[in-house]
């Protein structure tokens, strides 16, 4: 279906058999699917740039749900996630609600109700990627073109000096201008800089 189209749903649960089900009834209703039976796989393979939504089993062996869910944070992974469990844990399910899971389902979750929540899911994962691009072009508007070149050469991958040498300043005007590119961007590293605006430049 068009509104699943390029859609990534990640499903990770230990039992193989309840991952088997709820790809066939997914990919059924024309979404990609992926699924990991350990949260560790998870982190290992998954394609974080591809939108869509994250399925999670709350009990699993070594790291369970709500441990991924923390790391997921840590690591800025926007995605929506839908908890899945069988023990219908109230506690569990308040934590995992206060920490940004958008839905928490008790097994065994009826084909339409699961297909509904994902197609929410995916729909609020799309407008949260386009508002969050909107507001980066808005404070792209805000670097002078002085700190525009110096991000430039940043995202090259250039030291300080480097870029200093290539634009005809010196390194410590460099410093300055990107640290005020930084600030202004709302980033605190290059590894968070070219995370959000490689593409821009």
């Amino acid at each position: 279906m068009s509104s699943a189209e390029k859609k990534l749903v990640r499903l990770i649960d230990d039992d193989p058999m309840v991952l088997k089900a709820m790809k066939s009834v997914l990919v059924e209703e024309g979404f990609e699917v992926k699924t990991y039976l350990t949260a560790e796989d998870f982190l290992t393979e998954d394609a974080n740039s591809i939108l869509g939504c994250l399925v999670l089993d709350l009990r699993m062996p070594n790291i369970n749900g709500l441990q991924l869910q923390k790391i997921l944070k840590e690591r800025e992974f926007h995605h929506p996630v839908i908890f899945l469990t069988a023990h219908g844990e109230v506690e569990s399910a308040v934590l995992a609600m206060k920490m940004g899971a958008v839905d928490f389902l008790q097994k065994p979750v009826s084909p339409p109700k699961l297909v509904e929540t994902i197609r929410k899911a995916c729909k609020l994962d799309e407008t949260e990627q386009w508002e969050s691009q909107d507001k980066r072009i808005e404070l792209l508007k805000k670097l002078s073109p002085r700190e525009k070149d110096v991000i430039v050469k940043v995202l090259q991958g250039l030291s300080n000096r480097e870029a200093g040498e290539s634009l005809g300043i010196s390194e410590k005007t460099i410093e300055n201008h990107r640290n005020n590119a930084y600030r202004k961007l709302n980033v605190k590293s290059f590894k968070e800089l070219q995370k959000k605006y490689s593409f821009h430049f």
